[in-house]
């Protein structure tokens, strides 16, 4: 198995990546060095294309580690199912964004799911203390991408008051945390350091927070490996 090394952003839009390189390169300047390039399908799709040569060239020659995941947007539970059925091996990620309650229960409970994607308004919406319990009895990740999470939108010090109740859930239920830069465009980009200090000022202690983007990603990744690996047969088996 390969040496994965952190810190890792775990969210960057794979459709930047058309035009330049310049995203993969100021991220390995600002001390990132394993990217997860992220489709997003949703109830029109369930197509992932594989990343190609030259990204991969270009990764290689800068030092970087990178992964593809597939993000699902949906509010339909049935296509949820049918689409992980399709696409669970063909990537090394999986993360749901649910538009309804029913959805996000469903992502809080299937393994085949590694993170379960919120904005603000989903997760005031969704997130609760039966979510935070579903997610962490089964190992199943709350990632938070910096630039939907903020967005547009004015943070009030009822925004505030209420974002810390939410992560009081996460630290409470030992939910694993992931924050990623959750960028489509190169200004988005942020530091290790910027992402970090988001879950600080929201209440998380530092070491947990610290965790977003190096132990919590890099978990992950190393289980989808070992899982996609021609030595895992099934969960707790493996060829000697």
């Amino acid at each position: 198995m390969a040496k994965l090394e952190a810190p890792v952003d775990f969210y960057v839009d794979i459709g930047i990546l058309s035009s330049s390189f310049r995203i993969l390169r100021f991220l390995r300047k600002l001390g990132f060095k394993t990217v997860v390039l992220t489709y997003t399908t949703t109830d029109n799709t369930c197509e992932i294309k594989g990343l190609e040569k030259n990204v991969l060239k270009e990764s290689e020659k800068l030092g970087l580690d990178v992964f593809v995941k597939a993000n699902i947007l949906s509010e339909n539970r049935g296509y949820l199912k049918k689409c992980l059925r399709r696409i669970r091996r063909k990537v090394d990620v999986v993360s749901i964004s649910p538009k309804n309650l029913d959805v996000a229960r469903f992502s809080g409970r299937d393994r085949r799911v590694d993170t379960v994607i919120f904005t603000y308004d989903e997760l005031v919406r969704f997130y609760d203390d039966s979510q935070a319990k579903l997610m962490s009895q089964n190992g199943i990740a709350l990632e938070i991408p910096f630039n939907r999470l903020w967005g547009k939108k004015q943070i009030s010090y009822k925004t505030f008051f209420f974002l810390k109740r939410t992560f009081y859930y996460t630290v409470k239920f030992r939910v694993p945390i992931i924050i990623s830069s959750g960028t489509t465009k190169i200004i988005e980009v942020k530091s290790p350091k910027q992402l970090i200090s988001l879950l600080e000022i929201l209440g998380l202690p530092e070491s947990y927070a610290k965790l977003s983007i190096t132990t919590y990603p890099l978990a992950i990744l190393k289980r989808n490996m070992h899982k996609r690996s021609r030595n895992h047969v099934q969960q707790g088996v493996d060829l000697a």
